[in-house]
C-alpha cells in the first residue's frame, strides 16, 4: 500500500500457473493503487496440490474471491475509508481466474484483464496429451520448428500486405497454405527437411483434435511463431526438461484421476474420456459465460491473447465469448472487449507488438466512462518467450520500457492492436513501424 497518493484504487493479481507464489505486488505503487495477491492456499508449483478437494476449490476460485475481502477490508482499514474502485489482473491460470470471479462474486471487482484465459482444463488436458502422443510418435526437433517457421512467414506475412515476420492476418493462413509437403526430405536426406511423419505431426498440431463426425474438440495451433522457444518449451523440451505438454497432458490427468490408483493415463480417450474429465475438473473450468451480474454491477472486461498462443489456443476463448454473447441475447460491447494480438505467443513474447498496458484504458473505462477502442501495442526488442515472461513478471502490466539499446540490431515497432474483429490494416502508405501508418478495420 502506498504510503502517499493513494486513489483509491486496489489492483488484484491472479496468479498464473499453478499458482502457488506471490506475485509482484509493487509495480503500481507508484501509481497510486494498492495491491494484493494470492498463492491461492497452496505453496510452490507442483501439481499434487489437485489431489487434494479443497486445494482444488481454492485454487479454481475460492482463494482469490476470500482474498480479495480480506485485502479490501486491510486497505480500508489502512487508509480509514472504503476502496472506490477494484481491479483484477492475470494471464493463463490467472486470466481463467479473472473470467470466474466476474461470474462467481460479480461485485468484487470493477475492473477486471483477463490474459489467454485457460478456459478448461478438461480442454486442455486431453490437448496436452495429444501433442504427447503425436511428439512420441513422429517427433519434431528444434530443427524442423525452424523449418515449420519459415514456412509459416513465407506463406502468410504478407497477406495483410506487410511483410515484418509478423503474421498479421492469421484467420486467412491455414495450413494447407503451408505446403509442408514441398519441404520433405527426399530419399537419403537427413538435414534441411521434414519427414513425412514430422509432417504428420504438424498437420495435427495445426488442425487440432476432432471427433468421428469432424467436430473440432480442441483447435489446433495458429500457424506463426514456430522457432520462438514457446513450440520448443511445449513440443520438445529445453535442456534437463522435458516438454512441457507431459505437465498439462499426462501429469494433470494422473493427479485429476488420483481416486482410480490403477489408471493408467494411456487408456485416456481424447474423444470419449473429455465429458469424465470435465467432473473432475467443474471446480476450475469458466463457466459457461454468464455475465450479467458483473455487467448489472456496472463492471468492464478485457481480455486480450496472442493468435500465436500454444497451450491456449485462441479459438477456445473466441468460441466461448461468442456462446456468452448467444446466451446473454445481446452484443457483449457495452461492458466487454477483446483484443488478439498478431505474432504474440502465450501472454507474453513472440514477433509481434506484444508489449501493451491495459491498464490505463481500463482505469479510464471504469473511472471515466471512456470505452477503449485501439490500444497501441509495441515490440521493443524481447521476442523470446522465456526472456519476455522474465521482463513481463518484473512489470506485469505490461507497459514495459524500452529493452536494448539503438543501433544493436534489433527491429522496434509498433501496432494498433484492434478490438476484436476488427485487425490492423496497413493504410498503404507510412512507416510499417509506425501503429499510425495502420487503421482498425
Amino acid at each position: 500500500m502506498p504510503l502517499e497518493g493513494w486513489q483509491g484504487r486496489l489492483m488484484f493479481y491472479a496468479p498464473g500457473g499453478l499458482a502457488g507464489y506471490i506475485g509482484n505486488t509493487t509495480v503500481l505503487l507508484d501509481d497510486g493503487f494498492a495491491m494484493a495477491t494470492t498463492d491461492t492456499g497452496h505453496e510452490g508449483a507442483e501439481p499434487d496440490f489437485l489431489r487434494n478437494d479443497k486445494a482444488r476449490i481454492d485454487y479454481g476460485y475460492r482463494g482469490i474471491h476470500l482474498a480479495t475481502v480480506l485485502a479490501k477490508q486491510v486497505v480500508g482499514t489502512f487508509y480509514g475509508r472504503d476502496v472506490d474502485h477494484a481491479y483484477l489482473t492475470g494471464c493463463s491460470n490467472g486470466g481463467r481466474a479473472s473470467l470466474i470471479e466476474a461470474q462467481r462474486y460479480p461485485e468484487d471487482f470493477d475492473g477486471i484483464i483477463a490474459g489467454a484465459p485457460a478456459m478448461a482444463w478438461s480442454e486442455t488436458s486431453p490437448w496436452g496429451l495429444a501433442v504427447e502422443r503425436w511428439q512420441s510418435e513422429n517427433p519434431l526437433t528444434a530443427d524442423a520448428l525452424e523449418l515449420l517457421d519459415d514456412a509459416s512467414r513465407g506463406a502468410c506475412d504478407l497477406l495483410d500486405g506487410v511483410a515484418d515476420g509478423v503474421i498479421g492476418a492469421p484467420r486467412q493462413c491455414s495450413v494447407e497454405m503451408l505446403n509442408l509437403k514441398a519441404h520433405q526430405c527426399d530419399s537419403g536426406q537427413t538435414e534441411g527437411c521434414l519427414t513425412e511423419g514430422q509432417i504428420q505431426t504438424a498437420h495435427a498440431i495445426y488442425s487440432g483434435v476432432r471427433d468421428e463426425a469432424g467436430r473440432v474438440l480442441s483447435p489446433g495451433v495458429m500457424p506463426g511463431g514456430e522457432a520462438e522457444d514457446e513450440w520448443l518449451f511445449w513440443v520438445v523440451g529445453t535442456p534437463g526438461a522435458p516438454p512441457a505438454t507431459e505437465l498439462m497432458g499426462t501429469g494433470n490427468i494422473r493427479n485429476l484421476y488420483h481416486r482410480k490408483p490403477s489408471y493408467q493415463v494411456d487408456q485416456f480417450d481424447l474423444v470419449h474420456d473429455r465429458e469424465e474429465l470435465a467432473r473432475e475438473t467443474s471446480s476450475i473450468d469458466v463457466p459457461e459465460g454468464n455475465f450479467e451480474g458483473f455487467r448489472n454491477h456496472g463492471g468492464k472486461l478485457i481480455i486480450y491473447q496472442g493468435w500465436n498462443d500454444f497451450p491456449i489456443r485462441p479459438k477456445s476463448m473466441l468460441d466461448y465469448m461468442a456462446r456468452a454473447e448467444e446466451l446473454g441475447g445481446r452484443p457483449l460491447d457495452d461492458f466487454a472487449r477483446v483484443y488478439m494480438v498478431p505474432g504474440m505467443l502465450h501472454c507474453a513474447g513472440g514477433p509481434g507488438a506484444w508489449v501493451a498496458d491495459y491498464v490505463g484504458p481500463m482505469v479510464d473505462w471504469v473511472e471515466e466512462g471512456t470505452a477503449p477502442e485501439e490500444i497501441i501495442g509495441a515490440h521493443t526488442g524481447v521476442s523470446r518467450w522465456f526472456e519476455a515472461l522474465a521482463v513481463m513478471g518484473a512489470s506485469w502490466t505490461m507497459a514495459l520500457p524500452e529493452v536494448g539499446k539503438e543501433g544493436d540490431g534489433v527491429r522496434r515497432f509498433t501496432r494498433p492492436i484492434c478490438p476484436y474483429p476488427k485487425a490492423a490494416k496497413y493504410k498503404g502508405s507510412g512507416d510499417v513501424d509506425e501503429a499510425g501508418s495502420f487503421i482498425c478495420a
